[in-house]
């Protein structure tokens, strides 16, 4: 039984049903089902004060356990003026004159390397999510870190995982100011610390990247038909290209990316009821959200500000086949163990992670890209 799909999800049989019932052909459900994961939604509640340890996260600075110092990239002194010289355009020659790089960051004498503090991303509690899903420990908590560096964009995920006996006491709060030089290492987006609450959710691949490029959700897909005459089933494979005309709308459809982001900062989560209060108080950026909103009624589902097992979006090669080329093994093996909208122009940055890894609670093969 594939734990990460809906399908095998006994709370979130009424979300797959309701999914599923749009489709006209049973057939084409049965292929669908094969992709629609069973997925935890997170949405900011609260502005992150630091006053609790170890609860999800995401944003500021994490909580880290008694030995373990804030992760950093180990960059060496050329590798680092080439960066200044990108960045600025000018030689190398020029920044080692006319700029004061060097003092911008700790050196580390013994590895003779500047230490760049990494992106932190998020934490995630996982007693606290483990109602929702059956894939992830059971307790401790996820730390993600991005290793972005340069400005050429050079992307590097990592994951730590901090058992439940270890104790927190190195707080966010607590943690020394780290060097975050915009020019190579930009913290901007991830200031802001907020604390996240988890619904169950389901997510559903856009049918189209079921194509060529991505022959890893064909063969998924095929394994799906294998029932059907031949005919039959290059009909159903047809139809994917085609698939969203069928599908209603949904609420968040309605909305802009800038839209869905408002909402999850202001703490709106699905299922609560918009009191007339938050509709009243609430500075909305656009008249069209506002018009959507129903003071006194339970707020409908929209996508969190992130998501635990979804799908990466692109329409060209999967984010899965990167991570397998990257890595090594099958592409169907890969799953995007955590994504996150990256900035206000709505990136979505995609930590994917190989499925016996998972299972295995190992998390120290990850790869990092972009959605596309």
């Amino acid at each position: 039984m594939d734990m990460l799909l809906a399908e095998n999800s006994p709370i979130r049989q009424q979300l797959l049903e309701q999914k599923l019932a749009q489709f006209k052909d049973p057939n084409l459900a049965n292929v669908l089902s094969a992709f629609i994961r069973s997925s935890v939604d997170l949405y900011p509640y609260a502005n992150e004060d630091y006053a609790q340890l170890g609860n999800s996260r995401l944003g500021g600075l994490p909580d880290l356990p008694v030995g373990m110092d804030y992760p950093v990239t180990l960059v060496g002194r050329e590798e680092m003026l080439d960066a200044y010289a990108e960045e600025f355009d000018h030689t190398r020659e020029y920044v080692e004159e006319h700029y004061c790089w060097s003092q911008d960051w700790d050196w580390d004498e013994s590895a003779q390397a500047f230490r760049v503090p990494m992106q932190f991303i998020a934490q995630l509690n996982c007693s606290d999510l483990k109602a929702f899903q059956s894939y992830l420990p059971r307790e401790g908590r996820l730390l993600f870190f991005l290793e972005r560096w340069r400005f050429s964009e050079m992307l590097r995920g990592h994951v730590y995982y901090v058992a439940e006996d270890q104790q927190l006491i190195n707080s966010g709060k607590a943690i020394a100011e780290l060097k975050f030089d915009d020019a190579v290492c930009a913290n901007y987006e991830y200031e802001a610390a907020y604390q996240l609450q988890g619904i169950a959710s389901i997510k559903m691949i856009a049918p189209d990247m079921i194509n060529s490029d991505n022959p890893h959700l064909v063969k998924i897909a095929k394994a799906r038909l294998q029932a059907l005459p031949e005919p039959q089933q290059a009909m159903v494979l047809e139809a994917l290209a085609v698939v969203d005309d069928e599908l209603v709308p949904e609420w968040q459809d309605q909305l802009k990316g800038y839209e869905l982001i408002q909402l999850n900062e202001h703490g709106f989560i699905p299922g609560q009821i918009l009191t007339q209060s938050q509709w009243a108080n609430t500075n909305w950026q656009s008249s069209n959200l506002q018009a959507l909103l129903v003071p006194k009624q339970p707020l409908p589902y929209y996508n969190g500000i992130a998501s635990i097992n979804g799908h990466g979006d692109s329409r060209y090669k999967a984010p899965e086949l990167h991570a397998a080329a990257e890595l090594g093994g099958n592409a169907e093996d890969y799953l995007v163990l955590f994504k996150a909208v990256y900035s206000e122009h709505s990136m979505q940055l995609n930590f994917i992670i190989h499925r016996d890894d998972l299972a295995l609670g190992k998390f120290d093969r990850i790869y990092c890209i972009y959605d596309n």
